[in-house]
């Protein structure tokens, strides 16, 4: 049995280690679609959709250093409006430092501003943002798609507010 573990655990290293090849250093920019939703007091918004335009420059064989930029208009409110009209949205621009601790799989965390829009605000405002993301570079056989999970967070009358967007891109080398 213990033979069996060890052949295992050595064919998982062996297809990790030759099945993929960790990201040669060089500029990166991705540019895709995303769906939003709204996990902590985000006025009555439950889901988002928009696009995401980002970048990264490998500085070592592990990190890269990245800027992000989305646009994402949050729609399905449970509340009624007297004008009848949604317009709550959110423009984060965040940098970061992304960690690959294996070919192609990425943590990264980041922060940055955020302009943003809810429902029961009369004007925009902007506030500094953070967050932290996790995704996957597909190699490019699959045609180099980008699948990312990220939480955006900010304050808005001293209460923290924010909201996990799955993002997926097409990615240009």
């Amino acid at each position: 049995m213990a033979n069996c573990f060890r052949l295992t655990f050595l064919a998982i290293i062996v297809f990790i280690q030759t099945g993929t090849a960790q990201i040669k250093p060089g500029p990166m920019l991705r540019l895709g679609a995303t769906v939003s939703f709204g996990l902590s007091n985000l006025a009555d918004n439950q889901v988002g959709i928009g696009g995401i335009v980002g970048g990264e420059k490998m500085f070592s064989k592990y990190f890269a250093a990245e800027a992000e930029a989305a646009y994402n208009y949050f729609t399905g409110d449970k509340a009624i409006y007297t004008d009848a009209k949604n317009k709550s949205y959110a423009i984060p621009l965040l940098a970061g430092i992304k960690y690959y601790p294996i070919s192609n799989v990425y943590a990264s965390l980041r922060t940055g501003g955020i302009y943003y829009l809810l429902n029961d605000m009369s004007k925009a405002r902007a506030a500094i943002a953070y967050g932290a993301a996790g995704g996957i570079n597909l190699p490019q056989k699959t045609n180099r798609l980008n699948a990312q999970l990220a939480y955006t967070g900010f304050k808005y009358n001293g209460i923290s507010r924010g909201y996990a967007t799955l993002a997926v891109a097409i990615i240009i080398k």
